[in-house]
């Protein structure tokens, strides 16, 4: 058996019949050259499906983020299922070439049929069951299954309403330093998959017994100054205590006590009705000078442009620092909104039930789909959303957003890019533990 070899006509051939979506891929083409670049570089010529398979493992092994890991993830079953469509080849065969485990190759196949003809959902299940390397199924080409149903073979490989065609990949801040990373470890000689890992677990390594020697060194400098501090308070106060001895400068020393003196006693006579009408009285003694306290000065303001003209609408009023409309590049109309975009990463162990109490937060603040992506999609390894929400409520979205499950926010600016005025975008990657 004579192993696959790649050239760049049948990767021209796989890429057409995925169908992506490049202005979705590189915002608007903004990032297509990068995008390209990609592409070159990971689809060489005259490369195995082994070592296909070994640069889709690397992939998704070095970026840290979901939602790469799943588009990586989603991109090597998509050409497994391109092989085993127009290669010829059966499922044992692809495995060995692959280097997989049959059980899973069959599963990624599988799945990728069902989504194709959801009616065949028991035949499907039946010949891609592969329990151990001696199951009769391993024989199983898509050529035999097209005689046994008379199925044509699937001229698309992506569906409409798939969103991973289209995942602004190339926005993610991880994307340019994956990229680096990926041409200089590619071009190294020798190229191993298990060196690179060992090194950056390495790495991790050291970078965790770092943090924990800042926080130890920062908890021995904070004990050490709270200690030197009440070295210091301690004298502070010692200073500031004197102890006096009683002086006797009165005491008559002849033995004769001195008289008192008398003084005469005023009398104060004060009937009943003087006492209810006392707080009436206007000879009460002030207590509270007004003279001595000045009122206080009210803050001004440097032009009286800066006041809106109606408090009401204040926040919706562009300022001048907003930059002008005649100056916007028109990227989805989006002149005058914000330039930060906000990545939740969330694992969840079910994340079916995860998606149902985000999509209540998401109608209860009003939140909506950005373009034509469906809140909450299924994409491998979990959900995914990409969503906009009222700035007014995105504070409280956010609160209870994270109350889900374990997650993690982060923040990307998007340079030039600016979001719809008023609305946040917030990408959601729920991943599956």
């Amino acid at each position: 058996m004579n192993d696959l070899v790649f050239t760049h006509s049948d990767y021209l051939e796989f890429r057409n019949w995925l169908n992506l979506n490049l202005d979705g891929l590189t915002w608007q083409g903004r990032f297509k050259k990068e995008f390209e670049s990609f592409w070159e570089v990971f689809f060489e010529e005259n490369l195995t499906v082994r070592k296909l398979i070994v640069r889709f493992d690397y992939a998704y092994s070095q970026v840290r983020i979901g939602s790469l890991s799943s588009w990586f993830l989603w991109l090597r079953d998509k050409f497994l299922s391109f092989i085993f469509l127009f290669k010829d080849k059966t499922i044992g065969e692809l495995a060995e070439e692959s280097d997989m485990n049959p059980s899973l190759l069959a599963t990624i196949l599988r799945n990728y049929l069902l989504d194709e003809f959801p009616h065949l959902d028991q035949y499907l299940s039946d010949v891609f069951q592969v329990g151990n390397v001696l199951s009769p199924n391993l024989h199983t080409s898509y050529a035999k299954i097209q005689l046994a149903l008379g199925i044509p073979t699937p001229q698309i490989g992506s569906k409409e309403d798939e969103i991973m065609p289209s995942m602004e990949v190339t926005l993610f801040d991880e994307w340019g330093i994956f990229l680096k990373k990926m041409k200089a470890d590619f071009q190294t000689n020798g190229f191993d998959l298990e060196k690179i890992k060992e090194r950056s677990s390495f790495l991790k390594q050291v970078r965790v017994v770092q943090d924990i020697s800042i926080l130890l060194l920062l908890f021995t400098l904070t004990i050490y100054g709270v200690r030197q501090g009440n070295i210091w308070y301690e004298r502070y106060l010692a200073n500031k205590v004197s102890i006096y001895e009683p002086q006797f400068t009165w005491l008559n020393k002849s033995g004769v006590f001195k008289g008192l003196e008398k003084k005469p006693v005023k009398e104060y006579k004060l009937d009943f009705d003087g006492i209810k009408d006392i707080s009436k009285s206007s000879d009460v003694t002030e207590f509270f000078d007004p003279n001595t306290y000045e009122e206080e000065t009210d803050v001004t303001d440097s032009s009286f442009e800066d006041i809106p003209k109606d408090f009401n609408k204040a926040d919706k009023v562009r300022s001048k620092f907003e930059g002008d409309a005649e100056n916007a590049n028109g990227y989805r109309e989006t002149t005058g909104g914000t330039t930060k975009t906000y990545r939740l990463m969330m694992t969840s162990t079910n994340t079916y039930a995860t998606r149902d109490q985000i999509n209540e937060l998401v109608k209860k603040y009003q939140g909506s789909p950005v373009k034509d992506s469906t809140p909450g999609a299924d994409v491998p390894g979990g959900v995914y959303y990409n969503i906009y929400i009222p700035q007014a409520s995105f504070k409280e979205f956010m609160s209870e957003t994270m109350k889900v499950n374990q997650s993690k926010l982060m923040e990307s600016n998007t340079s030039n890019v600016k979001n719809v005025p008023g609305k946040t975008r917030v990408f959601i990657m729920v991943k599956s533990i």
